[in-house]
């Protein structure tokens, strides 16, 4: 057994997490703004405080944990996040550090500045980092702890991303403001499926969208694809296509000024939730729990 495990130190904790997800000493040390060799030294102090191996030392090209080091990188976190949430205790509704949270990005211009204004008013002193993801970066980024939390859709993410739902996201057609069926009171998918779409082709998002057709027995024409909302609504306004969206800007108007017509889909519900993912097995730490409130408070005032 090692003797000198009271030795061990936050600080070395620290280094050891960012070392064992960024997979290299130096990359861990440019981003804590510290020496290499203070980074080096503090992962063979650890080493030897617990008498065990957490890396392989690869030459000029990093490092890699053990199945020990990983075993230990599981505990450390654990130890670390229940630190900043004693830390927090003392002055509760007073969180300070830094959380790491990602925000879909189809959802981030519509929800992320309320988002963060709802957080910045419970939690002043916390600093909130956001990365803007597709759904293919969701699972990644949380796994590799680049983010603690996602605002995001529940896609399938797999057993090791858990998801606690907000709300269910909305769904409508959009057509040009000539289209005849901008008339119209609602549009069916059956219509629908013999017009040209436009789809948004963002990953997970492409295969929703086309599963509203698959469910109901039809195959749409599919005329063009985009990644970009604004580029999918601006084909759309001049008479390319419709197009089926989630997300309801304020006004109707694209960036080049045309306007859309939106229409309700009869006889369907999007079924798609709106909610964040974080690591399944991991209780949420208070700084994920208050932008989860953020969330629910800034989807929810409607």
């Amino acid at each position: 057994m090692p003797k000198t495990r009271d030795s061990l130190t936050l600080t070395q904790l620290r280094y050891f997490t960012r070392v064992a997800e960024l997979g290299s000493m130096t990359a861990a040390a440019d981003e804590l703004f510290v020496a290499q060799s203070g980074v080096s030294t503090a992962m063979h102090q650890l080493e030897k405080s617990l008498g065990a191996t957490l890396f392989i030392r690869r030459r000029s090209k990093g490092v890699i944990l053990t199945e020990q080091g990983r075993a230990f990188h599981t505990a450390a976190l654990r130890v670390l996040d229940s630190v900043d949430d004693a830390v927090s205790a003392l002055s509760p509704g007073q969180l300070t550090g830094t959380l790491a949270a990602g925000c879909f990005t189809t959802l981030a211009p519509y929800w992320l500045p309320e988002v963060l204004e709802q957080l910045q008013t419970s939690s002043p002193s916390l600093t909130c980092t956001i990365h803007e993801v597709t759904a293919d970066r969701v699972v990644s980024l949380l796994q590799r702890r680049d983010i603690e939390i996602a605002l995001t859709y529940d896609f399938d993410y797999g057993r090791d991303i858990d998801f606690e739902r907000i709300t269910e996201a909305p769904i409508y057609a959009a057509v040009t403001e000539d289209d005849p069926l901008a008339e119209r009171t609602s549009v069916s998918l059956g219509e629908l499926s013999r017009l040209p779409l436009i789809l948004l082709d963002m990953d997970k998002s492409t295969n929703y969208f086309l599963s509203l057709f698959r469910d109901a027995h039809l195959r749409p024409m599919v005329h063009q694809k985009f990644e970009s909302m604004e580029v999918v609504r601006s084909m759309v306004a001049r008479g390319h296509g419709y197009t089926i969206l989630n997300q309801r800007p304020a006004h109707d108007f694209t960036n080049d000024g045309r306007r859309l017509v939106r229409l309700p889909i009869s006889g369907v519900r999007s079924h798609l939730q709106t909610g964040v993912a974080y690591r399944s097995g991991e209780p949420l730490s208070m700084k994920s729990r208050a932008f989860l409130n953020a969330c629910r408070n800034a989807l929810l005032q409607e």
